[in-house]
């Protein structure tokens, strides 16, 4: 706390206090929610171990994991035993992909997309080295991909489409009902990483046509290293971790009690809660991009697909400026350039470059991550500081 205690301070702003830094970079990791907080210590109160059934403790656990299973659940449409309970939304892209194609083969066929979160393309690229087929498709500048492309590279041999619902760096949302519709119709197994999604998306896992879905426990205002992977009734997958025969075999180890209650938790808040939250974030998100136009005007130009994008999730490139330089001139906002998953690998990110963006642009683009927790006058505050920041570096 002592680098973020370096730069805490309160300031005026419209007349009313706003406690810096300020945390816009939603889209790495949410805080966790007051109700899922309150959940979790009320559950690390009391030990116990939900193989442990032989006395109240264990049998206490094994209630705990049922609630938090089944409204997981809940969220997508789903049922409790269809739930396997992971680390995060990277261990449940990986039980998804090896789990169903196992080392892979030169009959295999893997289908994905070129702006796909690490996670779904190092497990690809590992499969191809062992001589799977793998289709990384090509997206617009929009991010948006073509369904017509899709079904045209689906053919004898394909296992597995794995296409997210939501791009992680410019929020670009795919329409997962076509995709699942095109892969049930051809006996193609398919999964997406919903963990960017859930936030602000009804998803349901029977009308999608969904075979396997990835979610995250701390992009939805839960713990961190707490997910889960849908796996759909009847479909064979093959455990990656073994040695306790937890979760039927899928997955095994001591199933963590808290976390899982405060992904329970934060999965019951967003279902019971999503139209006042994608209010609230359509609220902000307008007002901070209508600041910057009015601002900046053509020296900014916002990326992804605009009329099909989640909420408060804001790629905007500034021009003539290189986006690292300008995101350490302001300490009293915390925004970042690009995947945190991917923040450590030199290179342009995969996701700008793959929609278009030559290299001197992706070097000039921030991503804002807005949440559900801040204000109107926080989003006013973030854009005219960017703005004037902006300008004083390029006058």
């Amino acid at each position: 706390m002592d680098l973020i205690d370096k730069h805490s301070k309160i300031v005026q702003f419209e007349g009313q206090d706003i406690l810096l830094p300020l945390f816009l970079d939603h889209q790495s990791t949410t805080p966790l929610a007051p109700e899922v907080r309150e959940k979790m210590l009320e559950v690390m109160a009391t030990p116990g171990n939900s193989e442990s059934s032989s006395h109240a403790f264990g049998i206490h656990a094994q209630e705990i994991i049922l609630e938090a299973q089944r409204e997981v659940a809940n969220l997508i449409n789903a049922h409790p035993d269809e739930i396997i309970f992971t680390s995060g939304a990277t261990e449940a892209n990986n039980l998804a992909i090896f789990g169903s194609m196992g080392d892979g083969s030169p009959e295999d066929k893997l289908i994905t997309t070129k702006i796909e979160h690490s996670s779904i393309l190092a497990p690809a690229l590992a499969l191809e080295r062992n001589g799977c087929q793998i289709s990384r498709l090509p997206l617009g500048s929009d991010g948006r991909l073509d369904i017509s492309t899709l079904e045209s590279k689906i053919s004898t041999g394909t296992s597995l489409v794995s296409i997210q619902t939501a791009n992680n760096e410019i929020g670009t949302l795919q329409n997962i009902s076509q995709i699942g519709k095109i892969c049930e119709k051809s006996g193609v197994a398919f999964h997406t990483d919903a963990a960017q999604a859930l936030n602000s998306q009804v998803i349901d896992v029977k009308r999608d046509s969904v075979t396997f879905l990835s979610l995250s426990g701390h992009k939805i205002y839960g713990p961190q290293g707490i997910g889960a992977l849908f796996v759909k009734r009847g479909t064979k997958l093959a455990a990656l971790i073994v040695g306790g025969d937890q979760q039927n075999g899928i997955r095994s180890g001591t199933l963590p009690t808290a976390l899982i209650a405060g992904l329970g938790a934060a999965c019951k808040l967003t279902r019971q809660n999503r139209a006042e939250f994608d209010q609230h974030l359509q609220k902000t998100s307008n007002l901070l991009k209508q600041e910057l136009r009015d601002k900046l005007g053509a020296n900014i130009q916002f990326n992804g697909a605009l009329n099909a994008q989640i909420l408060g999730c804001i790629s905007v490139t500034f021009k003539d400026i290189d986006a690292e330089d300008f995101l350490l001139e302001m300490p009293e906002i915390a925004l970042s350039t690009g995947s945190a998953c991917a923040s450590q690998n030199i290179g342009p990110s995969h996701v700008l470059s793959a929609i278009g963006l030559d290299p001197t642009t992706v070097s000039q683009t921030v991503r804002i991550g807005l949440g559900r927790y801040v204000t109107e006058t926080e989003a006013r505050f973030a854009a005219n500081l960017l703005a004037k920041t902006y300008l004083d570096l390029v006058i």
